[in-house]
């Protein structure tokens, strides 16, 4: 039996998705969620950006594509959980932003999950370390979320291709990106109104947050007990702003997830060394 031209074109696409090493967390996690279809075109883009292997035969074209998610105009924010709305300058994610974050895994999980719970699609790209259990504790939809753990030889193109279809794009190694990507990057971002959260310095950033001490909390006197929550120091540097904000908040609280801690508006304490940030 001869297998159909649209049979045929899934198993190319499965195989070069493979080679790139893009998946769903929810596939990782053994959970299959409702939603929209999924990325769509960005997924097949950033395969055939990032895929080396020499091409061969091309197959027909999928006669029904997969939509890409729906971007809505009128809603320019994306949310984020009540204790950093604060934080930010415009009390969320704006789309075309792009947003630092420094210190702590536990944060950059934290900022974007509100945004993947209320149907947005997230990537975490170059971020071979970041656990699924962290990402399921902090509030993740690992069903809305693709995973790009080593985006090969072109990271620049498979990027691009992500922040064409996908709402926020978590990118790790940005240290690393010459001056010139890091800007027709941050372009691509404005144009296409997605949110990209470079993990690290990133000269031109519109916000940058910084997490630093930590102090966890839960161990009795006798060092009996349970760590349950960690409460950090932040700091928000904004374009257009006069001056920082900062505000303490549990990172982890003591559901997994970021916790406000009360009258920690403004405060500035000398914390202990940072403990090494939760990747799962």
């Amino acid at each position: 039996m001869v297998p159909s031209a649209e049979a045929s074109a899934r198993e190319v696409l499965s195989r070069r998705v493979s080679e790139l090493g893009l998946v769903r967390a929810s596939e990782l996690a053994g959970r299959a969620g409702p939603g929209r279809a999924g990325p769509g075109r960005a997924v097949r883009a950033a395969a055939s950006h990032a895929d080396p292997a020499p091409r061969g035969p091309q197959p027909e074209r999928d006669p029904e594509p997969e939509p890409e998610p729906a971007r809505d105009p009128e809603r320019a924010l994306l949310p984020v959980s009540g204790p950093l709305t604060g934080l930010l300058p415009w009390g969320g994610l704006r789309r075309g932003s792009t947003v630092s974050v420094h210190g702590s895994t536990a944060l950059l999980l934290a900022l974007v999950a509100e945004a993947s719970r209320a149907g947005s699609w997230c990537a975490l790209v170059g971020l071979p370390g970041v656990g699924l259990a962290a990402a399921g504790e902090a509030g993740l939809d690992l069903a809305r979320t693709a995973l790009v753990p080593r985006p090969g030889p072109r990271p620049a193109s498979v990027v691009a291709a992500l922040v064409d279809g996908l709402d926020v794009v978590v990118l790790g190694g940005a240290s690393a990106w010459r001056a010139g990507d890091r800007q027709r990057l941050a372009a691509r971002v404005r144009q296409k109104g997605a949110v990209l959260v470079p993990v690290g310095a990133w000269p031109g950033a519109d916000v940058e947050l910084h997490a630093t001490g930590g102090t966890w909390s839960g161990l009795l006197g006798d060092g009996a007990g349970r760590l349950r929550s960690r409460r950090v120091h932040l700091r928000c540097a904004a374009r257009g702003r006069a001056r920082d904000h900062r505000e303490d908040v549990l990172l982890p609280g003591p559901d997994g997830r970021v916790a406000g801690v009360a009258g920690s508006e403004g405060a500035i304490a000398e914390l202990p060394a940072d403990l090494p940030a939760r990747t799962g």
